[in-house]
Formats: C-alpha cells, structure tokens, sequence
C-alpha cells in the first residue's frame, strides 16, 4: 500500500496546527515537520521547535505518524534525541518517527557547531540510539560520543527514519534505517538505483520513502509558474547540482545546501545564479501540476519503489492549506484506488 503524508510549513503557529489536524482527518499517513534552527531562504521565515510541535499533535490526532524531517546528531547529543522521540511514541500511541541526517550548515554554522565528519558522526550516533534502545548499563566509547553504564527508561523501539542518498548514508540506511527518507532531487532513476542498493547490503525492510517539494494546483501552468524559481534554487544547492550544471555552463562559487550559511546576501547571491538554469532540467526533481499531473509524476516514483511519500507544498501561506485539499481529494483517493 502507498501511503502519502505531509511536511506540515514553518509557520504561522496557527497554520501549523491547523494543518496537522486536517491531515489527520482526511486521509494522509503521516506529517512531518521541519527541524531547522534559521529560516532564511528566498524569504525569511520562523522556526519553531520540531519535538514540541509533535507533542501538541500528538493530542489532537489519533492515525498520522508523526516524525521530524529531519533532526541532527550535531545540535542535539542521540540519547537527548531518543528521548525525546520516546516521549512522543508514548503520548502519541507508537506513531513516532524519528528521522536523521547528517545535518545542514544552515542549521550549525552560524552557532559555531562544528559540521566536521558529518556523516561519520552520524553513523556513530544511529549506533549510541540502537544501542540505547535496548541495553541497559550500556557503555560505549567512539569518536564523538561516549557513554558509561548509560540507560534510557522506558526502553523503547522507535521508527528511524534516514535522509540522504550519499553513498555512506545509503549503508548507513540498510545498516541502522527503518526507513529511507531522500529528497525527489535524486530523481526516478537515482532512486531506484539506490534502493536497489539498500536491498543488496540487507536493508530488507526498509520502508522507502520520498521527500517532495509539490506545487498543485487546478492550472498546471500555474503550478510550473509557483515553483520553478524555488526549486532551481533548490537544485542549486543540491549536493548533486554537478549532473545538471555541467550541461548549463553555469558556474557557482558558493557550497552546497550541506555547508551553505544562509545569510540575505549568500541567498541574493545564489538566487540570480538559480534564474540562470533552466527548469526543464531540473523539474525531475518535483511533483508539480494539475491534479492528474501530480498523480502522474507520483506513479514515476512509486515505479522506482516508492511506498510512502512526504509531500511539501513550495507555496505562500495562504495558498498551503488550498494544496493540501486538492492532494486529499484529488490525488489521495486515485492513489487508494490504484495501489491499496
């Protein structure tokens, strides 16, 4: 059964909220929110905390997972992460989803967190949350973390869920993952070579999910128009920006979303940059359109493997709770239809 879900937007408090408890009672999986410390991009925007969000959700629904999308090792130590995710499963009923990934610059540099060995850290990291999920008394010495005659009550399993479709994160999914959660930026073919990937180290049960910047609305045109600046600049910071920039001729001086310092001036600076692509190189990495245009790019992923989507409006405000409706009563009941 494919199942689709939602990240829910940054802000305002209100939409936030609103926007979780619709999901619930109209036939969405799951819903996600962002754990970011700083919110400038192509406008500036707030950011609240991720785990206390949940919380709040956690009682006013009763079906949805609830997950982060994603939190770090960097900002917060595994067993303050665990703890909080444990939290959430018990007041939510087992429906957390803690999700990880190595983490963003936007996120750490500016507070001088260091961003060094990222990924390594998160490997060790996935290993300090398993193990204390489990064990009691656990001691554990490594690079970044070390524990002695550690325990966290109550032991509890929570789902994890991995972002990233670097090769490292790619083992580290089939190693420690209970989900693999990378952005549509990997593309159909990507994603299905991936996964294939995960497969073969082991990763049998791994539930394949897709993050996804989507723009739906009655006019495709429309929808094409509302993301193509955004997701450019998306791409442009994409860590796989290479496989389409070669075939521009577009030069770039600035980092990758990885270690990219959201400042106003970097963003001005990467945003003329991004109107330099054209779309149709990167739009791949979207799911846009009408409603039967969404459907159809959904169904190119879920060829690929796809089983449960997280779907992110790329829209103001005001206009995220009209996508919302047109993808629960658009595009959710054809999905039902087809693949329940």
């Amino acid at each position: 059964m494919v199942k689709i879900g939602i990240q829910l937007p940054h802000e305002p408090m209100n939409l936030i909220l609103s926007a979780g408890v619709y999901a619930d009672r109209n036939g969405f999986d799951s819903v996600f929110t962002p754990d970011h410390l700083v919110g400038i991009e192509i406008r500036d925007f707030s950011c609240f905390e991720a785990f206390t969000i949940l919380a709040r959700l956690s009682s006013e629904t009763e079906r949805v997972l609830l997950g982060t999308c994603v939190s770090d090792v960097v900002r917060r130590h595994p067993a303050q992460l665990l703890q909080a995710a444990v939290t959430l499963d018990e007041m939510s009923g087992g429906r957390a989803v803690l999700g990880l990934g190595a983490g963003e610059g936007m996120n750490l540099l500016p507070f001088g967190m260091d961003m060094r060995q990222a990924v390594s850290r998160l490997e060790e990291g996935l290993r300090v949350i398993r193990l204390l999920m489990v064990g009691e008394n656990v001691s554990f010495t490594g690079r970044f973390f070390r524990l002695r005659n550690a325990t966290l009550s109550p032991r509890r399993r929570v789902r994890l869920w991995i972002a990233g479709n670097s090769p490292r994160t790619i083992e580290l999914t089939a190693r420690h993952g209970d989900g693999w959660i990378p952005t549509a930026t990997i593309g159909v073919k990507g994603y299905r070579e991936a996964l294939k990937r995960i497969r073969s180290l082991g990763g049998k049960s791994v539930t394949p999910a897709l993050f996804a910047y989507t723009v739906v609305a009655e006019d495709g045109d429309e929808a094409r128009r509302t993301i193509e600046l955004p997701g450019k600049m998306i791409a442009l910071l994409s860590p796989k920006r290479d496989e389409f920039l070669r075939k521009t001729g577009v030069e770039v001086d600035f980092p990758d979303i990885l270690r990219f310092e959201f400042t106003r001036e970097n963003v001005r600076r990467a945003l003329e940059v991004a109107k330099e692509i054209p779309f149709d190189l990167v739009e791949e990495r979207y799911i846009y359109g009408s409603p039967d245009e969404v459907v159809e790019k959904i169904e190119r992923f879920i060829s690929a493997g796809v089983e449960h989507f997280v779907l992110t409006p790329l829209v103001s405000h005001t206009a995220y709770m009209d996508n919302l409706k047109l993808i629960a009563e658009r595009v959710i009941p054809y999905v039902r239809e087809e693949h329940d």
